[in-house]
């Protein structure tokens, strides 16, 4: 190996003939280790750099092939809350109830799977669990919203989870102000979220008064004789977005009480559903029973299913459980 001392032109020691390094020769070579320390540092960094880089990218990365395994979730969680209602609409025990939901489940999960198989997956669905509930409703367009006794200002339910909560209201039977118009309360016991149907002689209004206390509206055109539907779970008025419907869903928090307040000033259909079972529910001062042919209705019902899906393909394995209810508020 060459003797790298060659390259230093500077004073020798006399006893072994080696270099000496005068102050100069020093600050060289200080100054050289100086840069390669920092070289070495900046290395490090951009390494760092790169793993951090590379992390955050993993972490974005959308895997495409999963896709299909979402799009199919969603379609599951769609159709089981359709299929759920229209079981809850034929009515029965909760056993007869549970049986109609599996039978009528498991035809649409089979006609799903043979369009899924189509584009290479397959795809099964079915029922795990389900929480009892009550179904409360009206059938009778030409009747009020009061109870069993004709109670204007009453309560439905308390102390329940509520969703589902939609109105088929008569434009000609809703108050004229929002002073005497039929209400609906949704109180958790400590805010409280109060909705206002009214009309003029051209429109209905949506009025809510929020937890603060703020009032907000919306309105629709409605003419003499019609029915405007009110979905309060979806936050629309006759279809179209009512806004100020939002506050039920973000003013709320764990169970609250259902009341209706200026009842003979509105008449139609209404249904909803609590969660709590027919037994806890039903008072026959309030309601009538199933198949009465008398309104308002209180009847067993499935307020939520928990459902199961596999969706397969040559890429990917996905196995997920889903809570379906619907319209759920609090």
């Amino acid at each position: 190996m060459a003797d790298v001392t060659d390259a230093f032109d500077g004073p020798r020691d006399e006893a072994t003939g080696a270099v000496r390094f005068t102050g100069d020769d020093r600050g060289q070579l200080m100054l050289v280790a100086a840069l390669a320390i920092a070289v070495l540092l900046v290395g490090l960094a951009l390494t760092l750099n790169t793993a951090i880089y590379t992390e955050n990218l993993a972490t974005r990365t959308t895997d495409t092939s999963l896709d299909g395994a979402v799009s199919h979730g969603r379609t599951v969680e769609a159709g089981a809350g359709l299929l759920l209602d229209e079981a809850n609409r034929e009515g029965g025990t909760y056993g007869e109830l549970a049986g109609s939901f599996d039978e009528t489940f498991g035809n649409w999960s089979d006609a799903t799977a043979t369009l899924a198989a189509v584009r290479g997956a397959a795809t099964n669905a079915s029922r795990v669990d389900h929480v009892e509930g009550t179904r409360i409703s009206q059938t009778d367009a030409t009747r009020n919203f009061t109870d069993g006794n004709e109670t204007t200002d009453w309560t439905l339910a308390s102390g329940v989870g509520v969703r589902g909560v939609r109105f088929n209201v008569s434009r000609d039977s809703l108050a004229t102000s929002s002073g005497s118009a039929f209400e609906l309360v949704v109180d958790d016991g400590t805010n409280a979220v109060e909705t206002e149907v009214y009309r003029n002689s051209t429109r209905v209004f949506v009025t809510v008064e929020d937890a603060g206390g703020s009032r907000t509206t919306c309105g629709v055109a409605a003419d003499a004789g019609d029915y405007v539907t009110i979905d309060v779970a979806d936050g629309r008025l006759d279809g179209a977005t009512c806004d100020p419907l939002d506050a039920v869903h973000t003013d709320l928090d764990g169970p609250v009480t259902l009341s209706y307040r200026n009842a003979v000033q509105a008449e139609g259909t209404y249904e909803l559903y609590v969660n709590e079972t027919n037994a806890t529910v039903f008072d026959a001062a309030k309601y009538a029973p199933a198949g009465s042919g008398s309104s308002p209705v209180a009847e067993q019902a499935l307020y939520a299913v928990n459902v199961s899906y596999v969706y397969e393909t040559g890429e990917a394995y996905v196995y997920r459980e889903l809570r379906v209810a619907p319209g759920e508020i609090a």
